[in-house]
């Protein structure tokens, strides 16, 4: 009998590479996620296709879909990919009672997913991260200023692909940029930007999979083109060994008690050449297909521990240089953007696209491995995302993924509905 598995978050263009590995190795996979003709959905091995609710929308009504199909069908591991991981895990006692699921304690993806509290919990581990201030009121910019010193970077607490990142370089400019980001993306009751200090240096991204805090996977790699080109989705990216780093993220796990994918990011100080933590994506991210060309076998982790085995760990081989060609393509046209680029400029883009300054060993995450018609499907998303850009004025990162980020603010009103629900402080 075969496994079946639930993947979640399958629209994005890593989750549809993991679900064809899946699928593959004999899998059952349902997909899962809002998008009719998906990423995931168009898999050729995806057995079932759930359609859900918007999860940015009505993350209550999101996770009834999800717990609905649970008790109908059986499955042996419910795998999510994206932020749909933070409902999860709150609500992951109601999950477990029908499958497996490999996740923290909420409160404590919750403490590594905010920015600030990131921070916070980098300081009582004795993990570097750039000096970081939470701003209560506009009035104390100033002395925040100061305190930090300039340049500094005004950021969202949790957004993701660099939504709203402004670097300030004086007084003038960090008020200017604060005031616009709260107006743009803070509604009453929201957190507000904070302000962090900027390091120059290269920037260095992890992906890992652990189970109860012991790291089993993870690939460390060198981003070298971005989507959006200001900061977001990696386009070209390189394997590299970084002892100091991998250490760093294993002490995180063990800290946290970690389950399931995380991935941190990092900026590699040119005055010292040591690592500061910036941000941590407390689920998959596009490092997927490089892991799997770098020897982590993300799916025979995942299947071991679905079976009840002890999974080996996997160690991932450098140099190795992946570029996703889809990704690539929107950076391109990202360029015609009045906001990005002048069209001046656009030759020497092409040029870049044509011809890379670094060697490139897999070609696509999609196409690579014959699935054309789930490259299609993420080709639309990303040519969606930059009419949307043009349209609304708002970052190509924030339209090409608004569907799939979590507010838990936007699950008041359903955690009003069970009163006796507690949340998850121990990771199972």
């Amino acid at each position: 009998m075969s496994i079946r598995i639930l993947v979640t978050g399958s629209s994005t263009f890593f989750a549809a590479r993991l679900i064809a590995d899946l699928g593959r190795q004999g899998v059952q996979v349902t997909a899962a996620d809002d998008v009719r003709f998906s990423a995931g959905k168009l898999i050729r091995t995806t057995s079932r296709k759930l359609q859900t609710p918007v999860l940015s929308q009505d993350p209550g009504r999101y996770l009834e879909t999800i717990l609905k199909e649970l008790r109908q069908h059986q499955y042996d591991l419910l795998l999510p990919t994206f932020e749909e991981s933070l409902l999860f895990s709150e609500y992951a006692d109601d999950l477990r009672r029908h499958t497996q699921l490999f996740l923290p304690a909420y409160t404590t993806m919750m403490a590594l997913h905010n920015k600030p509290t990131l921070h916070s919990f980098c300081q009582s581990i004795g993990v570097r991260s750039p000096h970081t201030a939470v701003v209560h009121h506009v009035d104390e910019l100033r002395a925040i200023g100061d305190m930090i010193g300039y340049p500094v970077v005004v950021k969202l607490p949790a957004a993701n692909n660099s939504v709203g990142r402004t670097y300030c370089l004086d007084q003038t400019q960090l008020e200017t940029q604060f005031r616009r980001l709260h107006q743009q993306h803070c509604p009453i009751g929201a957190a507000a930007p904070f302000v962090q200090r900027k390091i120059d240096g290269d920037l260095i991204c992890t992906l890992s999979y652990c189970n109860q805090g012991q790291k089993l996977g993870e690939v460390i790699y060198r981003t070298l083109r971005t989507f959006p080109e200001a900061g977001g989705t990696a386009a070209h990216k390189e394997s590299i060994d970084h002892p100091v780093i991998s250490e760093i993220t294993a002490r995180i796990a063990r800290e946290t008690n970690w389950s399931g994918f995380v991935g941190f990011d990092f900026i590699i100080d040119r005055t010292n050449n040591l690592p500061y933590i910036i941000d941590a994506n407390v689920r998959a991210n596009p490092a997927i297909h490089l892991g799997f060309l770098t020897g982590v076998d993300w799916t025979t982790l995942i299947l071991n521990l679905a079976s009840g085995k002890s999974p080996t760990q996997h160690l991932a081989t450098s140099g190795v240089n992946v570029h996703t060609l889809l990704l690539d393509a929107s950076w391109l046209l990202e360029g015609l953007l009045p906001s990005v680029a002048s069209m001046r400029k656009f030759p020497l883009r092409l040029k870049s696209f044509v011809s890379p300054q670094w060697p490139v060993h897999s070609r696509d995450d999609l196409l690579g491995v014959g699935e054309f018609r789930s490259a299609l499907a993420v080709t639309w998303q990303a040519v969606s995302a930059l009419v949307k850009s043009v349209i609304t004025g708002k970052q190509p990162g924030e339209t090409l993924l608004s569907n799939a980020n979590y507010d838990p603010a936007k699950t008041e009103a359903y955690r009003a509905q069970r009163p006796n629900h507690t949340v998850q402080h121990k990771a199972a």
